[in-house]
């Protein structure tokens, strides 16, 4: 079975690493790896600064989600958008097998205008899905945008948790080249 996927590593870099690139946030997870195979970064390079570093940070979502309380997930993945100069909501990391704690899902906010009023800039990319697969205390990410599958990302999760994806995964990693160049090398 075979996706269009796009993959992200993201990281906690580590602590000589964040004092040498004058990172001082412990909460901040940097992009190390990517595999891309159409250039096309699914509305993310929003979240690129100005040195091209694409990083996240993971915050508690019941600090800013307003959803039904059976709905909202424990964790997001925020970032600074260089369009609206504001934080954006990446995504919401949802689980719906707790007996799988290491695999999430979720998928960009598909509304036209953030709450701020200005323009969403994932909103072209309201169809995809995105899997995640994170560590226990989430200094480790892996995003698989899953194009055009907001509406089966359920069934994907179900995929990953049963291994179906394992083998797109491993060739994903294989792929994968440095995002930008930390001095760190290891994906």
């Amino acid at each position: 079975m075979s996706h269009q996927i796009t993959f992200y590593k993201f990281r906690t870099l580590p602590e000589d690493i964040r004092k040498a690139n004058g990172i001082r946030s412990k909460e901040r997870l940097d992009c190390i790896g990517y595999t891309n195979h159409n250039d096309n970064h699914r509305g993310l390079s929003c979240l690129f600064n100005h040195k091209r570093q694409f990083f996240l940070y993971k915050t508690p979502a019941r600090n800013f989600v307003d959803a039904d309380s059976k709905r909202v997930a424990e964790w997001s993945l925020t970032g600074r958008s260089s369009i609206t100069g504001s934080s954006i909501n990446l995504s919401s990391l949802y689980q719906e097998d707790l007996d799988y704690p290491q695999y999430a899902y979720g998928y960009p906010n598909g509304n036209r205008e953030l709450s701020n009023g200005s323009v969403n800039p994932f909103f072209a990319y309201r169809h995809d899905g995105y899997l995640f697969i994170i560590n226990r205390d989430l200094s480790e990410v892996d995003l698989l945008i899953i194009h055009d599958a907001r509406n089966l990302i359920s069934s994907y999760y179900q995929l990953l948790i049963d291994g179906e994806l394992d083998e797109e995964i491993k060739q994903l990693k294989t792929e994968s080249k440095p995002f930008y160049d930390y001095g760190y090398s290891n994906l």
